[in-house]
């Protein structure tokens, strides 16, 4: 038997309340478990009334904490959600304890286990076409330039290409470790400019900076026709917010090129991705659509090491998907990819704090501080010296080196 586990954020008694009062677990449990800090939380479903009984003995001889259906002892209902609560060293002996045990459990011990070893050991490096971008300084920066006259924030800032330039050249002066520059909007509802006017946009401020910028570009494109003329001309990223789906010879491209590629999530296109979406569990759906997706960039020839994830803030999302998919980053990460979060100026923001794109920074810097503790490694943002000053302060609190 195979059970689905999932890895929760640590130490968030919120989001972990949350679960145990959806999968029914006594609210006298829920009250003592909600007070216990511990250091990893995973979720299990559908596990048989036999089996979950078994799990909770053996968590609860550890000194450990399980928690499931309030009337599972009974042998009702069938079946129940459960959660494993336990401190990090422990994980190895729960492997040892399932090993002897019927109901499939050996497998969910080397399955926990190997979660747990997949959050512990991050990727420390992107693969590019002529060397590598470390993450051991991680999160990297990904600044942002639109050359687009309708962006939700900056659009027609930097049309002109000397514009452009000048911008790129101050944001890696801000500490940008990545140029992102795109010539399509994919604010809700944006049009398509077609390739041929995506191309007129991009290039001109390719050319200008192949030389002159010290750190990597990435195309912001889900055409291979723009793609391609942008790796012509320096760039060593593609990201392609359709997950590499919109454009057939997308993975053709990345591959004939060694270009790394960003894979966002995004349900739906830019012209309807807010039209009435929808998840029964976002994180979940999100993961299974990750895994297929990767394992077909990986079958059409660019490899593990040169693909990033995003789960798409904003993009075919709800309020609640946005703030759960913060909350629980550290779920991604046991795909073995490094994650990509772009939060920037979105309109999740203005939801909640009530400003427009230019008055989000600051409500920004709440969704990068959680992202930072679930694990992000990538940051796609329109400020960059504010985060960099943010990330700089955040890492002195929690005793890391920092970057000037």
């Amino acid at each position: 038997m195979k059970y689905k586990v999932r890895i929760l954020p640590a130490d968030d008694q919120a989001t972990l309340v949350k679960y145990l009062r959806k999968s029914g677990v006594d609210s006298r449990g829920i009250d003592i478990i909600g007070r216990k800090s511990r250091n990893m939380v995973f979720r299990v479903e559908n596990v048989s009334a036999a089996a979950a009984n078994i799990i909770k003995q053996q968590l609860l001889s550890m000194g450990q904490e399980a928690a499931v259906h309030r009337d599972i002892i009974s042998g009702r209902p069938d079946t129940s959600e459960v959660y494993i609560i336990i401190d990090q060293r422990s994980v190895s002996e729960l492997a040892g304890k399932f090993s002897w045990q019927p109901f499939g459990l050996p497998r969910l011990g080397e399955e926990i286990e190997r979660l747990a070893q997949a959050c512990r050991s991050l990727p420390e490096s992107i693969k590019l076409r002529d060397g590598e971008l470390s993450l051991k300084d991680s999160p990297l920066i990904m600044g942002i330039l639109n050359t687009t006259p309708d962006s939700f924030s900056d659009g027609g800032k930097y049309l002109e290409p000397g514009e452009a330039v000048d911008r790129a050249l101050r944001m890696v002066d801000q500490g940008a470790d990545i140029i992102d520059i795109g010539g399509e909007s994919s604010r809700p509802g944006a049009s398509d400019p077609g390739s041929t006017e995506e191309i007129r946009r991009v290039i001109p401020v390719l050319e200008m900076l192949e030389s002159s910028i010290p750190v990597p570009v990435s195309i912001d494109t889900r055409k291979s026709e723009v793609a391609r003329a942008a790796l012509d001309h320096g760039a060593r990223i593609i990201n392609d917010i359709s997950g590499l789906g919109h454009d057939p010879e997308m993975i053709v491209i990345a591959a004939e090129y060694g270009a790394a590629v960003v894979v966002m999530h995004m349900q739906g296109t830019p012209s309807s991705m807010q039209d009435n979406p929808y998840y029964q569990d976002v994180i979940g759906e999100i993961m299974e659509w990750f895994r297929e997706r990767t394992g077909r960039i990986m079958e059409g020839g660019v490899e593990k090491e040169k693909i990033i994830i995003d789960p798409g803030i904003g993009f075919g999302k709800r309020l609640e998907d946005n703030l759960d998919i913060i909350r629980e980053l550290t779920s991604f990460r046991e795909l073995g990819f490094p994650v990509m979060i772009g939060y920037s100026r979105k309109s999740f923001l203005g939801a909640i704090t009530g400003r427009g794109p230019e008055g989000r920074v600051y409500g920004g810097m709440a969704a990068l501080g959680r992202s930072l503790r679930e694990g992000a490694q990538l940051v796609r943002v329109h400020d960059v010296e504010e985060t960099r000053d943010f990330i700089n302060v955040f890492k002195a609190i929690e005793g890391e080196i920092i970057r000037k």
